[in-house]
């Protein structure tokens, strides 16, 4: 009976682990990331004015697409950064009213909104 719980929780922890590799290829063969982003106030992306909501932000290797309700409302090109730590959430960095940087959770990369 042991024998049969230890080759069970072997089987377990294999496929866990296969999952969880799987997942990492994925996302790291992706060059597309996308979140959600709570915008709390007006700011301007790209010089075009983002108001107050939920958007879905994606960045690929050259630009950022901020998505409300299935239409395109911003973009602008980025540079990508890294940074030693894991965003806790995604978030922007804004300076005086314009997205100068955007943090993915879960992520240490980030963009920078090139001028």
């Amino acid at each position: 009976m042991l024998r049969l719980r230890v080759g069970l929780a072997l089987v377990v922890a294999s496929a866990i682990v296969m999952l969880a590799s799987s997942g990492a290829r994925a996302d790291a063969g992706s060059s597309v990331i996308s979140s959600t982003l709570a915008v709390l106030r007006p700011v301007t992306l790209g010089g075009t004015t983002v108001k107050p909501g939920t958007y879905t932000v994606s960045a690929d290797d050259t630009k950022i697409t901020l998505v409300a309700n299935g239409k395109t409302v911003a973009t602008a090109n980025v540079q990508w950064k890294d940074t030693p730590q894991k965003s806790k959430s995604t978030n922007l960095v804004s300076e005086s009213g314009a997205i100068k940087e955007v943090h993915f959770n879960g992520k240490t990369r980030y963009v920078e909104i090139a001028n």
